[in-house]
């Protein structure tokens, strides 16, 4: 379950079930361009080859748009592109190290992250914002094109870090989803969620496995099965004031999307389901 942009409380106490299902796949993205830089912390220093452009709702202004650049030392697979938790996790593993910066419509950075297995002790990823430099060369809504860096080093926990490159990078949108609203709950991988989301308010662990992929389901019956549960229990979205917003199938893959509301705002949920002998099963969040 991913929520955005702030995310729900305490969701690092299940990431073996949030990241459950992605899969490394080594192989580049299509979406990926190019880049020619590279990142140096506490002395290592790592080639910047691959660059990454993927156009967000604005952060501060959700009618306009933000871009976020990712560059990289290696190619970057789909799931981890769409799972900043994932992309963090192959950065602590020491499998990924990159630099991320979201400009707004107007070419500015507005926030920033290195990844990098010295950041271990905050999961990987440290969020360095006010000290990115971009100069474009191409910035028309399908492409992203320039040079992003930093004026000096910095130091974060010990470790000194600074980069620069040159990049280039078609533009990234997610397509329309395969089913909103109404349409979207009555779809098989609608309703496939929705029992997961009730048996995990239930706490009833008999009913949660029968939502569950096979893998999923004997980690609930292993020694943090039963912590597993009370989280879920927890985190999970409400099904009786949580509204799905959306369907996206991809073959024997799909994600549901999930929104609740409150006076304090709302918190965008996607729960991952794979085909499973023909039924919808849950894989992850």
């Amino acid at each position: 379950m991913s929520s955005h942009p702030s995310g729900r409380a305490g969701i690092s106490a299940v990431a073996g079930f949030v990241l459950a299902g992605l899969a490394a796949s080594a192989s580049a993205s299509a979406e990926s361009g190019t880049a020619h830089g590279k990142l140096t912390v506490s002395g290592k220093t790592t080639p910047l080859a691959y660059a990454y452009a993927r156009s967000q709702k604005g952060f501060f202004d959700k009618t306009k748009e933000d871009i976020l650049v990712i560059l990289s030392d290696v190619p970057i697979p789909e799931d981890a592109l769409a799972d900043e938790f994932a992309r963090h996790k192959m950065a602590e593993a020491g499998k990924l190290h990159a630099v991320e910066v979201t400009l707004n419509s107007e070419k500015r950075p507005v926030s920033g992250g290195l990844l990098h297995e010295a950041f271990s002790k905050t999961g990987g990823y440290v969020s360095v914002a006010g000290m990115h430099e971009f100069t474009a060369t191409a910035f028309d809504g399908k492409r992203v094109a320039g040079t992003l860096g930093m004026e000096k080093p910095n130091e974060f926990m010990g470790n000194t870090f600074e980069y620069t490159a040159t990049f280039d990078a078609p533009v990234w949108r997610r397509p329309p989803p395969t089913a909103t609203g109404a349409a979207a709950a009555q779809s098989a991988p609608g309703r496939a969620a929705l029992a997961f989301l009730n048996a995990a308010k239930t706490g009833k662990a008999g009913e949660l496995k029968k939502t569950l992929s096979a893998e999923l389901a004997r980690q609930l019956d292993g020694p943090d099965g039963k912590q597993m549960l009370e989280a879920l229990k927890g985190m999970t979205p409400d099904p009786k004031t949580g509204e799905m917003e959306s369907v996206d199938v991809h073959g024997d893959a799909a994600e549901v999307t999930i929104v609740e509301k409150s006076k304090d705002g709302s918190v965008t949920s996607t729960i991952k389901l794979a085909l499973e002998k023909g039924a919808w099963k849950v894989t992850g969040m």
